[in-house]
């Protein structure tokens, strides 16, 4: 003690004590802010922050411009969509799939804005590669992937660029004809 009565602290275990209360602040800040984002996963019902959207003009507006859809479709494959959805990071990304009449699979449409970006796997899970052959597209080469799934059926992706847009395919039929679906593939008019 002084002679005022007042304790005398090390300046060191003081500014140890600012310092933790300083990190506790700011730390306690971050749970909090991470509470808040997690919120809307709560609604939406997925917590890879994919969303379900009802039509192909919701995904646009949440993608930023038209989607390309394929104007070939296979008679197994069914209109409307089975499911769209969206997701908005890393990079603006959705998936539109189609069904099929009598049985499982289909056709998946994949499609991420930016110049070369890849499609989040939350959109398009990886599988094992099986075969993987470049293709010639009228836009630029493409990757044909004929892949085991993790579910364990067998599927072909096709994945191409096209200005600032990264293209997928992916199809449980043949790939001549995912190649046809390719081809065909229009981007939506107003």
């Amino acid at each position: 003690m002084n002679g005022t009565g007042a304790r005398l602290v090390a300046p060191g275990r003081e500014a140890a004590a600012i310092v933790g209360w300083l990190a506790l602040t700011i730390g306690s800040a971050a749970v909090v802010l991470w509470g808040l984002d997690a919120v809307p996963r709560l609604f939406t019902g997925d917590s890879r922050g994919v969303q379900r959207v009802r039509t192909i003009e919701a995904a646009e507006r949440a993608l930023g411009e038209r989607l390309f859809l394929p104007a070939y479709f296979p008679d197994t494959l069914v209109w409307p969509p089975a499911s769209i959805l969206v997701l908005r990071r890393p990079v603006p990304a959705v998936a539109v799939v189609f069904g099929r009449e009598q049985a499982d699979g289909g056709l998946i449409c994949y499609q991420a804005r930016g110049a070369r970006a890849t499609i989040p796997m939350a959109l398009m899970p990886a599988g094992q590669v099986l075969v993987e052959t470049p293709v010639e597209m009228p836009e630029g080469e493409a990757r044909l992937v004929r892949l085991q799934s993790a579910d364990g059926a067998i599927v072909n992706d096709l994945i191409w660029f096209l200005g600032d847009r990264t293209l997928g395919l992916r199809y449980d039929g043949p790939a001549e004809e995912l190649l046809t679906i390719a081809r065909s593939l229009r981007q939506r008019r107003p």
